[in-house]
């Protein structure tokens, strides 16, 4: 046992630094569980070491020394590790707070898995947060059909992506004038895996970019490097699309975590913060919808002239990500 665990602890000091890789992404992507691992390897090493160090000092030197050295290279790994943790929750100490003088606009966004059939209760969830503009991913046909007569009489404007026809896709609903670019301006749009939209509001006189995203899963080598492929055409287009002075949100399952290389990679080519990044800690997907092993993968980056208030990530019924509703103001 304590032999698995020091080849276990090996293992994850290689995906940190060769972290390109398809299993040390799945590794990376739960990072919170990975310092729990090396704490109680550590543990284990010490107790080692004050326990059985006389012994080994004096009749197995060589076993003795390799404790001690497994022990160093554990706390490193550990320090390593934490950092990662640790930086992406401070990457702002910001608390923006409702101003009664300010116009907010309400959102909120949910994953809400495609064979999710409980479809009163996510009925009665929106309108009990009552948002300005829904944003719901994989949302299938079997959605549509059961909701249509309660979207139609609350939310006039409706954008949802062409992929969304094939089984399940992404679609937004607002109170707030919408115009969809996706189609209209980018070719093959059904091959991006996102939406592109500009909202209207009476209260800037002015466009605000608005992109969801949803990504394939890295389940597989295959499905990892198709959500690679498909975050460098995100990039690209954004790149290409978006005007620097214009406002932006970009909200989604990323199927990527902040502590992930791909992760790192997106955000250095743009100028914006991670809203989610202001609460700790925000794990929005858990694995075959157990409490345990979860994950964050979405995401919502924001541009510095939009502020965002009140984040409030809660559970949703028969989903295996958690939905949040925020604010957000120019």
């Amino acid at each position: 046992m304590l032999t698995i665990l020091r080849i276990l602890i090996l293992a994850i000091m290689y995906f940190y630094f060769f972290r390109e890789s398809f299993l040390a992404e799945l590794v990376i992507s739960f990072v919170p569980y990975i310092i729990w691992i090396i704490i109680s390897a550590l543990i284990i090493e010490i107790y080692l070491i004050l326990h059985e160090g006389k012994k080994w000092r004096k009749y197995k030197s060589i076993r003795f020394f390799f404790t001690i050295l497994i022990t160093i290279i554990t706390i490193w790994i550990w320090t390593l590790y934490s950092s990662e943790f640790f930086w992406f929750y401070n990457q702002s100490d910001e608390s923006i707070r409702l101003e009664d003088n300010e116009e907010w606009i309400k959102v909120f966004y949910a994953n809400i898995y495609y064979k999710n059939t409980e479809y009163t209760a996510l009925q009665q969830k929106i309108e009990k947060e009552n948002p300005d503009i829904v944003i719901l991913v994989e949302f299938s046909d079997e959605h549509e059909d059961e909701m249509k007569d309660f979207f139609k009489k609350n939310y006039p404007y409706m954008n949802r992506n062409s992929r969304s026809t094939t089984l399940a896709g992404d679609v937004v609903f607002s109170k707030i004038p919408l115009e969809n670019i996706t189609e209209t301006h980018l070719v093959e749009a059904w091959t991006r895996n996102y939406s592109y939209m500009k909202i209207f509001s009476d209260e800037y006189e002015d466009w605000i970019d608005l992109y969801v995203i949803h990504t394939s899963a890295p389940v597989s080598q295959k499905n990892f490097e198709m959500r690679n492929a498909q975050i460098v055409k995100l990039l690209s287009d954004l790149l290409k699309h978006h005007i620097d002075w214009a406002p932006l949100m970009i909200i989604g399952d990323f199927n990527l975590s902040p502590w992930s290389y791909y992760y790192k990679q997106f955000i250095k080519h743009l100028n914006v913060l991670n809203a989610l990044s202001f609460q700790f800690p925000n794990y929005t997907r858990s694995l075959l919808q157990q409490w345990i092993f979860r994950s964050h993968i979405d995401q919502l980056f924001i541009s510095p002239e939009i502020k965002v208030s009140e984040i409030n990530i809660q559970n949703l019924t028969w989903s295996d990500h958690r939905s949040f509703s925020f604010f957000f103001s120019l």
